[in-house]
């Protein structure tokens, strides 16, 4: 099985080309995402006939006729119509459907979008999907996020094969995909000039981002100026630009919010100014939090469950990202782990030995997948994770693939899964290669990453190798 799974190699597929019409403007205005950002183009809401039609004949018309929008969304499989049976629905001409809302469809599923994934996006309500030109805005903005797409390790997912790079930057955060996609690419553009020009940022540096579509809806403008507040307080461009990269949304906020909040860091965790600095600087999600009303409950509740006073400062101190918490959902993942058989003694030694697991969801999709593996998988019980809880937030994708490489290969399980949670890529094959050379054995395998790519081909890997997705 070690040759003929060496020899098995996972290919990306290729991107799938758009394959819409070119679509032509209409004669009303498109919504825009935002005030500022208003598209030039025109875009859906148009309808047949003039505007002299009468309400007894567009009656009529409408009864005898199917709405061309559903026609259109039933042809891609999009079979829930509720979300688009209002009047300014059912009152859009076919031209208009076919030139701006069927381009826009055919794009989606030409990126791998399911018929759900599609409808999601074009029901948004807050920033019509719909109402955007198609060539005044929906193309171009796409057309950018493939070429973002192109520097990002993308591999696609075994239940969403035909899923491009750019159909899951689409379908990540669909709020911001909706805002971005039905933005005025001149904005969008001006913001890149910015973002290269201050920060250095290019479209290889933006893949990097995990909230892309709120990047690339943030105002130039307002980015600008939490720049130039973060730089006045002796932040460096390129600390800025990581910030920026990390928590885009937080670059939305008025600068003397960020400024109050970093203040409260300083303030609630006894802090001087510049250690609070480098903390907003590190965990930049935290701005994103009205820490001044959210830190001091959280730090009282902490002290009261550990049943020590100052015990919530030193664990945030500790861990800044639990600065995120509410007081609410601290007590709620603490009640998980109580559901789980953990005394509260139990509780308050594993969270001294790892505090974020506070912040682990034991009821989301992500660690179900976990607890399921370990279960059905892993020969350690969940005990033996959670004595040294270091080992239990290790991704579900690292324990699995070398508990697989291990028993590839043959060799004895260790003990504690200590041994294939903490060392690192090289250091784990390193020890493999010298267990094998003493049975005059070598590693198929040159790299990790070799590894890795054929296990993510197998039935093991498929299963337990990638997030589970999101409904």
């Amino acid at each position: 099985m070690l040759s003929a799974l060496s020899r098995r190699a996972s290919a990306l597929r290729p991107w799938a080309k758009l394959t819409a019409a070119t679509a032509t403007d209409h004669t009303t205005e498109a919504k825009p995402a935002s005030r500022q950002d208003k598209a030039p183009s025109t875009g859906t809401w148009s309808t047949s006939g003039g505007g002299g039609s009468s309400s007894g004949s567009s009656s009529s018309s409408s009864s005898a006729q199917p709405c061309p929008l559903h026609a259109c969304l039933l042809r891609h499989g999009i079979t829930d119509l509720a979300p688009f049976s209002s009047p300014k629905h059912l009152i859009l001409s076919q031209e208009a459907v076919s030139s701006n809302v069927e381009p826009k469809v055919a794009a989606l599923a030409a990126e791998g979008l399911s018929p759900k994934q599609m409808a999601q996006l074009l029901g948004h309500k807050t920033h019509s999907l719909l109402a955007c030109s198609y060539d005044g805005a929906f193309l171009p903005n796409l057309q950018l996020l493939r070429q973002i797409g192109a520097y990002t390790d993308h591999r696609p997912h075994p239940r969403s094969p035909r899923l491009s790079a750019a159909g899951k930057l689409v379908t990540h955060l669909p709020d911001a995909t909706v805002r971005y996609l039905s933005r005025d690419p001149g904005k969008v553009q001006e913001l890149l000039q910015w973002l290269e020009g201050s920060l250095g940022v290019g479209l290889e540096q933006l893949a990097a981002c995990k909230s892309l579509c709120h990047a690339l809806s943030l105002s130039a403008g307002a980015a600008n100026a939490v720049c130039l507040s973060l730089q006045q307080q002796q932040m460096p461009a390129e600390q800025v630009a990581h910030m920026l990269l990390k928590q885009p949304s937080m670059f939305n906020r008025r600068p003397e919010v960020l400024s109050a909040r970093i203040g409260a860091l300083q303030q609630h965790l006894g802090l001087e100014a510049a250690a609070a600095l480098q903390v907003a600087m590190t965990y930049p999600r935290l701005l994103t939090n009205n820490l001044e009303a959210s830190l001091p409950p959280l730090l009282r509740f902490l002290d009261g469950f550990m049943g020590e006073e100052g015990a919530g400062r030193r664990l945030v101190r500790a861990q800044p990202t639990l600065g995120k918490l509410t007081a609410k959902a601290a007590k709620r993942s603490l009640g998980k782990l109580a559901a789980r058989g953990y005394s509260q003694q139990g509780i308050q030694g594993l969270i001294s030995k790892q505090p974020t697991l506070l912040l682990l969801d034991l009821d989301s999709g992500l660690q179900q997948q976990k607890l399921d593996w370990i279960e059905r998988v892993s020969p350690w019980t969940l005990d033996d994770f959670m004595s040294t809880p270091a080992y239990f937030i290790v991704a579900t994708r690292r324990l699995a693939a070398r508990l697989a490489l291990l028993r590839e290969c043959g060799l004895q399980l260790p003990s504690t899964p200590g041994q294939i949670a903490i060392p690192s890529s090289a250091t784990f094959l390193a020890v493999l290669r010298k267990q094998l050379e003493k049975q005059g054995r070598e590693l198929p395998w040159a790299s990790w990453a070799e590894w890795e790519e054929v296990w993510l081909g197998t039935e093991e890997g498929k299963c337990w190798g990638f997030p589970p997705l999101k409904d």
